[in-house]
């Protein structure tokens, strides 16, 4: 695999660099009032940290729909905070958690009661992309900064993009998916594809990523499947994706959003005879809880992501074993990105006090983040993530337990795909099923 691995760098390496260009030549401003005047030559101390309470509002479904992986990913954040102490640099972390139950005028009216009766200072989450375009909208008129652990929704680190909204542990839907679509027709050697994607907003990113990156690298799309959130009865799509691949595909991408679509659609697709060698799953429908209702039936099972649990590297096995330990699970991404904000917003408190405001939204912006449990993460001016996409495959470690092993890597991966961010951000047409970016 080692070969596979080396020419998914390189090439992605050459294909992104100017989004990464981009971003590592953003240079800081002096502040405000600052002094033209030559410095003196007498010698100086360095200004005291400032102390004190950072005040919390973490919004996430913990009922509902969306309950297991809004939970998820209140539980990384938690955890991150157990393991490390809620105490960083003389500044308390003080958490308030509320359930916005995945609806948007729950989502607000909680934000309202976080900000106005509690006074918190930031507000991470919501988990859905509805619920976080409602909270973002109220944050931003205020200046409050609104960390994302999870939300992907494209627009909002695009056409509707806001100074102090920031992606902190995912990525944008098609940003995710654009290196599986690479990968397949490259490395992969796959010529002819179906997708089988949820139809709404998630779906259709989730959708276009891949299919920009098959043909942009040569591949033809045959035939896109469109599947209602709401599906529960996933043997009809089963059935279209097995014909599609008798009549002359030879892969299938399936987007899913995350909890029962990724186990409903793989129960029915190998129910029916289905073979697992021509999937390839995006994050959600190959998330661990996939992997925990399907067993070893799933072994070999192939997904992008931008997280990989079996990744071996020091931070993410450390990451993985404390969550087993504390949780009785492999962590997925809800937990994932739950932690990895808090262990974030602990670095850049840790190195410059307290931060409230736009001071902290441009002390994570500006941070480099080269060992964290996903790889090294910077951010660009939209304040949306950039680091590695791996191409995973299911295998069971030692300890018994199935795991998303990258086989491939795609270091650096922007949200404009590696073609640089057009002059106006916010005339970008959002996707839908009609353009997929063919």
């Amino acid at each position: 695999m080692m070969s596979s691995k080396m020419s998914a760098r390189g090439r992605w390496a050459a294909f992104a660099g100017l989004g990464v260009a981009a971003a590592l030549s953003l240079t800081a401003c002096a502040p405000p009032g600052a002094s033209t005047e030559e410095p003196s030559t007498a010698p100086t101390s360095a200004p005291d940290k400032a102390t004190g309470t950072l005040k919390v509002g973490f919004l996430s479904p913990t009922s509902g729909n969306f309950a297991v992986a809004g939970q998820e990913m209140l539980d990384g954040w938690n955890l991150y905070w157990e393991e490390n102490g809620n105490e960083v640099g003389g500044v308390t972390i003080e958490t308030i958690a509320e359930d916005d139950a995945g609806n948007p005028e729950t989502a607000l009216t909680k934000a309202h009661k976080l900000v106005e009766q509690d006074g918190v200072d930031i507000i991470v989450g919501p988990l859905i992309a509805s619920t976080a375009s409602a909270v973002a909208s109220y944050t931003s008129e205020l200046g409050i900064p609104n960390l994302h652990p999870v939300a992907a929704s494209n627009d909002m680190t695009q056409q509707n993009w806001n100074e102090f909204t920031v992606r902190t542990g995912s990525m944008a839907g098609t940003q995710s998916t654009y290196p599986g679509g690479v990968w397949a027709a490259t490395d992969g050697g796959y010529k002819k594809a179906v997708t089988l994607c949820h139809d709404y907003s998630f779906g259709w990113e989730s959708c276009a990523g891949f299919v920009q990156g098959f043909v942009d690298n040569g591949g033809e799309i045959v035939q896109q499947i469109w599947a209602p959130n709401t599906t529960t009865d996933w043997a009809g799509y089963a059935s279209q994706v097995q014909a599609a691949l008798a009549g002359g595909a030879d892969i299938a991408f399936i987007a899913t959003a995350g909890g029962a679509p990724g186990p409903g659609f793989l129960t029915a697709y190998l129910d029916a005879g289905g073979d697992l060698d021509p999937l390839l799953l995006n994050c959600c429908a190959a998330d661990q809880g996939t992997l925990r209702a399907m067993g070893d039936r799933i072994l070999g099972l192939k997904s992008v992501s931008y997280w990989a649990e079996g990744r071996d590297e020091p931070a993410t096995r450390e990451f993985v074993d404390a969550t087993i330990a504390k949780l009785g699970i492999v962590p997925g991404a809800y937990i994932a990105g739950g932690y990895m904000t808090a262990s974030l917003v602990a670095k850049v408190i840790e190195e410059q006090g307290l931060l409230v405001g736009s001071d902290l939204v441009d002390a994570i912006t500006s941070f480099t983040f080269p060992d964290s449990i996903f790889g090294e993460v910077t951010w660009d001016e939209f304040n949306n993530t950039i680091m590695p996409v791996y191409i995973r495959e299911v295998e069971k470690g030692a300890d018994g337990l199935l795991y998303n092993t990258p086989i491939a890597e795609y270091l650096a991966v922007d949200q404009w795909l590696g073609k640089g961010a057009p002059a106006d951000v916010r005339a970008i047409q959002p996707y839908d099923q009609t353009h997929q970016g063919l």
